[in-house]
């Protein structure tokens, strides 16, 4: 059913476990971040993400305050750290050095 309705979608799995857990009780309900006076926070994610969507990301940053950082990846996918030089090299930079790109730097999407 969801091939026939989004075949353009690479992949459907994280649509069918999102779909699968609706529901289910958790013992670790969602609450605001705390995070008060943290290191710098890198959040990367697609614009086209189907597992955990971009309005998510935003919202945790907005909530790690002068802390979070939101590196976008103007592409789809679910992982786009590795989707080209402009997110890797953001990545590893932090990574190596805990150095954040500017707020509101948007990586391009790649050609597969």
């Amino acid at each position: 059913m969801m091939d026939k309705t989004a075949p353009d979608l690479p992949c459907l799995l994280p649509v069918r476990m999102v779909a699968a857990c609706l529901g289910a009780p958790t013992a670790n309900p969602q609450h605001r971040l705390g995070a008060h006076g943290a290191p710098p926070v890198l959040e990367s994610n697609a614009l086209h993400d189907p597992a955990t969507g971009h309005p998510w990301a935003v919202s945790v940053t907005r909530q790690l305050g002068r802390s979070g950082v939101l590196l976008t990846y103007e592409g789809h996918g679910h992982g786009s750290v590795t989707s080209g030089p402009c997110m890797q090299d953001a990545v590893d930079s932090y990574l190596t050095d805990l150095t954040v790109p500017p707020r509101g730097t948007i990586c391009p999407a790649q050609r597969p």
